[in-house]
């Protein structure tokens, strides 16, 4: 699956799912384990505020293998922040 154009495989997407579980954010979590269970191969379905869920756990704590999504989502922020001027 993909989230924010990164390409996670099926352990670094459960990974992240048990992160989120772990942090709080059930809901988001539940939808990438179902996004793994479908076998989803392009962006997995998440919300505005599913991005923020992860931006923020990542923030406190951040693997490695999701390093690269980490920088993604950071850069992906700042952007919209540039943009729209917030």
């Amino acid at each position: 699956m993909r989230i924010a154009g990164v390409r996670l495989q099926p352990p670094v997407a459960r990974l992240l799912a048990d992160i989120l579980e772990g942090a709080g954010f059930g809901d988001t979590s539940a939808k990438i384990t179902e996004a793994i269970r479908l076998k989803v191969t392009v962006e997995a379905p998440l919300t505005a505020d599913d991005y923020q869920a992860v931006l923020d756990v990542l923030n406190r704590t951040c693997p490695p293998t999701l390093y690269r999504l980490h920088r993604e989502l950071l850069d992906d922020q700042r952007y919209i922040r540039r943009v729209t001027g917030a």
